[in-house]
């Protein structure tokens, strides 16, 4: 019986590989031999050509087919996107400015997570270098405004400034569902902006506001003093928590806390995720502090959607000595998370954590 020859890939198929590359000579082709095709959409959120060869920074095939007569303007039904969106996130600043010329609508007012064009130029993780700072740059010259969380990315004090002074209900504006609802303060502090941070407080800001699951802006933190400004408010104003307490250091202010409510550290007590969130915002001392006061170094504890371990969330923020320090206290690495179903090892793969990585295979190697 004779080998069967492998199947040619579909015009569709061929289409959106050759706009995502840059072929001219295949797109061209191709279009020619099937005009009706410049329409087509892929699944399943139907974005065009025209989005896949923005997003790929290729200049040249947005070029042609614009000519072509494909719509700049055009939404994909996944984030209700322009071409543009994605060619602002992926940092690429002439296939933005090819748009801008062609008509493209530089607001961008619609998109799922309501970030407009130029927060999707900025508010992203890896969005802070010249290139996405020239993209907003560049929309502002053609007549886009930005919004508060655009500026925090961007560091803007003056514009943060300006925006609040116009409406004082920004501070309290949140993203999308897709984030959680967010505010501007756990924004600016998933971020890690930290003069962001003491400028929004500054400007009144709640710094105990929750966000879409309850959680205040400190449980986005992942370094150690990024919201110090929040936890030296929260003393000023006398509603230090035992949270607040070991982030600033205050050890007899915690031992005090803890001596009235020995429970609160265990689970169902009042500072129950204070291990989980210290080993995320990978806070050695503070870590170890619960540790020797009986915090248990495999509890799950709901974080967002997922229960997790203190393990799973040192993973998370790249913390190599939270893993140590939890390990050599008795943690069990080997507790799945309710979500993914992952251990610390699935997490700490997925999230390229190779020191920890190491760390556990170590530890697995000597147990």
């Amino acid at each position: 019986m004779s080998e069967q020859a492998p199947e040619s890939p579909s015009v569709d198929g061929s289409l959106f590989e050759a706009a995502r590359q840059g072929d001219i000579a295949t797109l061209t082709a191709l279009l020619d031999e099937y005009p009706d095709k410049l329409q087509v959409r892929n699944q399943p959120y139907e974005h065009t050509l025209l989005h896949l060869a923005a997003f790929a920074g290729q200049l040249a095939a947005v070029d042609l087919l614009l000519k072509r007569g494909l719509d700049v303007n055009a939404r994909e039904k996944g984030d209700n996107t322009y071409a543009m969106h994605w060619a602002a996130a992926a940092g690429h600043l002439e296939v933005v400015r090819r748009l801008a010329d062609a008509g493209g609508d530089v607001v961008g007012y619609g998109d799922d997570h309501t970030l407009e064009v130029i927060g999707w130029a900025t508010c992203w993780d890896g969005c802070d270098d010249p290139v996405h700072r020239a993209i907003a740059d560049f929309l502002v010259s053609r007549g886009a405004r930005h919004h508060i969380f655009s500026a925090v990315a961007m560091r803007l004090e003056d514009e943060v400034r300006r925006i609040v002074a116009a409406d004082p209900s920004a501070l309290a504006k949140p993203l999308s569902h897709n984030e959680g609802f967010q505010r501007p303060l756990h924004f600016a502090v998933r971020m890690n902006r930290p003069t962001m941070v003491a400028l929004l407080l500054e400007l009144g800001a709640d710094p105990q506001a929750p966000d879409g699951s309850g959680f205040p802006a400190a449980a986005y933190a992942m370094a150690p003093d990024i919201d110090r400004s929040v936890m030296q408010l929260l003393r000023a104003r006398g509603s230090m928590d035992l949270f607040a307490a070991l982030a600033l250091g205050e050890w007899d202010a915690a031992t005090r806390l803890l001596r009235d409510d020995p429970r609160m550290i265990h689970p169902g007590g009042a500072s129950a995720g204070g291990l989980h969130l210290m080993a995320k915002r990978g806070d050695a001392r503070a870590v170890q502090w619960l540790l020797d006061h009986g915090a248990d170094p495999s509890a799950r504890w709901a974080h967002w959607d997922a229960d997790v371990t203190p393990l799973h969330l040192a993973a998370l923020g790249d913390h190599p000595e939270i893993a140590r320090l939890l390990l050599r206290a008795g943690a069990d690495p080997s507790i799945r998370d309710s979500r993914h179903d992952s251990d610390a090892m699935g997490w700490a793969e997925f999230f390229h954590r190779q020191e920890i990585v190491q760390i556990l295979k170590d530890h697995r190697a000597s147990g």
